[in-house]
């Protein structure tokens, strides 16, 4: 519990209480630490899109089985951290990306876990046909899709619902962070340098709007 009693100086004006200014620096540490993890995991991604195997050939199965299972890890991580970038902001954009922050870490992981782990496994096991089939369901590629879509209903919502509390540098690397929608590739990793931007200023910065202002 914070005092809040009034401490003296040594001229006997009442100075600011021990207790907020503690708190105060742990709150800005704290969110160093986070955009600071937040950056290296969408950097990390980054070289994850760029090795990203483009076919299941037997000797690329071991890589597209371990960028799979790096995916399935950072995926929830940075819906965690946009979802910190848009705390106690109101209004109906990031109402949108929230919402559709949480699908798209459902709906992606458990595309990833599928069709990249399960597909890369059975064709490891000899079961290239069934991996094929699974990967070519309409059913995962649906979930794919649907994964997709929610990655953009979460970084331009968030975009727009964080002008004017966030630098403007912090919106506008959101919106180039729509290009992880290919999934990999230079234009996916330019997507996640973009998103580690993003993280970064968004984290490091205070609200910069007036106090109950909606987006």
């Amino acid at each position: 519990m914070r005092s809040s009693k009034t401490y003296l100086d040594g001229n006997g004006r009442a100075a600011q209480p021990l207790a907020v200014g503690l708190t105060t620096g742990t709150i800005e540490h704290t969110s160093t630490i986070a955009a600071f993890v937040l950056a290296a995991v969408c950097t990390a991604w980054v070289a994850v899109a760029l090795i990203h195997p483009t076919s299941l050939a037997g000797e690329d199965r071991p890589m597209w089985v371990a960028v799979h299972i790096a995916q399935l890890i950072f995926a929830p991580i940075v819906a965690v951290g946009i979802l910190g970038l848009l705390n106690g902001v109101q209004g109906p954009t990031a109402a949108l990306a929230r919402g559709a922050a949480v699908l798209w870490a459902a709906w992606f992981s458990a595309y990833d876990a599928v069709a990249g782990i399960a597909t890369g496994i059975l064709i490891g096991g000899d079961a290239r046909e069934a991996g094929e089939y699974l990967f070519a369901h309409s059913l995962i590629e649906g979930l794919g899709w649907a994964a997709l879509g929610m990655w953009l209903l979460t970084v331009i919502p968030a975009g727009l619902a964080l002008r004017g509390s966030k630098p403007l540098v912090t919106s506008v690397a959101l919106y180039i962070s729509a290009l992880v929608f290919t999934h990999a590739g230079p234009p996916a990793a330019v997507g996640f340098a973009a998103l580690a931007l993003a993280m970064w200023t968004g984290w490091t910065t205070g609200d910069h709007s007036a106090p109950g202002r909606s987006r």
